[in-house]
């Protein structure tokens, strides 16, 4: 493993994971991480007052972001409540755009993609290597959505606030060159539970086209059981990954404890919001007749157990969906491509199975 003579290893990689982890990701963690608190682990007023200061150094660990033909931002309105937020739109160049063959009549498929961070942190630029590299090697437009976050806009606003920012890339899909017909939604992490989410409101919605695709990467998908305070109880929690992986390197159980706090509050109402399939998407009445789901989990990560439950509950109510997991990984090894040879077999994945769904007929 790396080592930090300049500061002592605060966050030092728990024992009862240190030997379940890839070597090459607890080095990159202990290198870059591990001498430095996370946000988390500071009263939430001090986070705030200087967000930067407890970002994870990630274009330190990534491959270098390729450049696009464009990446616009747009100020959108939205209602829940009335406000504005920002999207990205990253649009291929023509050599990629020529060399996946995927345009029809001047249009592109697109990914609308959420980004991850507890649905409290994030923004624009979280997933900004990982939208660069799938614009450019799947060679399809991507909408990165900027939802409002908690505690300040606490659930169901990030829901609602995606759900029109899906509405609006549908309404100007002839403007934006995108083929409504080959449109699809992902995430990170939160993200992924907002795109799981938009896939059940958007197959109720006879109004919209159907949807292509939900990758649901490191995916939240049920918010039921984690607990305001202290560990979880093997006798009640059905996800086995919660005990076993407590102490996981990046996203240990407490800080989904202070983030599902900011989120989701802790008052008399909270267990009401988390039975909500807004905040739970396995809760919701019927998985049947979805967008095919490609899930990608990592292995040492207390959200594993949810994407394998979210797998099974998909194929028993007859959707397709894709599982890989991804051995000795935490949380954010996506984003780790540029050291890490497990984060670009990740990316290649999406690559690969991004271009198959945007090729296919339609189902």
């Amino acid at each position: 493993m790396g080592s930090s003579n300049a500061s002592p290893l605060v966050n030092q990689i728990h024992p009862s994971v240190v030997d379940k982890l890839d070597p090459t990701f607890a080095e990159i963690y202990t290198r870059y991480q591990a001498s430095r608190l996370r946000g988390d682990q500071v009263p939430y007023e001090v986070y705030n007052s200087d967000r930067k200061k407890y970002d994870f150094p990630t274009a330190k660990v990534a491959v270098s972001f390729p450049e696009v033909a464009s990446n616009r931002i747009y100020k959108i309105p939205v209602s829940n409540p009335s406000g504005e937020i920002a999207v990205q739109v990253y649009v291929p160049a023509p050599d990629a755009i020529a060399s996946s063959r995927l345009e029809q009549d001047g249009r592109l498929p697109a990914l609308v993609n959420f980004h991850g961070g507890g649905f409290v942190i994030g923004g624009l630029d979280s997933d900004e290597s990982l939208c660069r590299k799938l614009c450019q090697r799947v060679g399809c437009i991507i909408v990165n959505v900027a939802y409002r976050l908690a505690p300040e806009y606490p659930h169901p606003i990030p829901v609602t606030d995606s759900w029109e920012a899906l509405k609006w890339t549908f309404k100007n899909a002839e403007t934006l060159k995108i083929d409504p017909l080959r449109l699809g939604v992902g995430g990170l992490s939160a993200g992924a539970c907002l795109a799981a989410v938009l896939a059940l409101l958007a197959r109720d919605d006879l109004s919209l086209p159907r949807l292509v695709l939900q990758l649901l990467i490191v995916p939240v998908i049920d918010a039921r059981f984690i607990p305001n305070e202290g560990s979880c109880d093997p006798a009640t929690t059905p996800y086995k990954s919660y005990i076993d992986f407590e102490f996981a390197p990046m996203l240990p159980l407490s800080r989904l404890i202070w983030f599902y706090n900011l989120w989701l509050g802790t008052d008399a109402d909270r267990t009401e919001k988390a039975n909500d399939f807004r905040a739970s998407p396995i809760v919701a009445k019927s998985h049947a007749d979805l967008a095919p789901a490609l899930i990608f989990s990592a292995e040492i990560d207390p959200l594993a157990s949810e994407g394998k439950a979210y797998h099974d509950k998909l194929l028993a109510a007859g959707t397709r969906s894709t599982l890989k997991v991804y051995q000795g990984q935490g949380h954010p090894f996506g984003h780790w491509d540029g050291l890490n040879s497990v984060s670009k077999d990740f990316v290649r994945d999406c690559v690969d199975h991004l271009r198959d769904r945007f090729s296919a007929k339609r189902d």
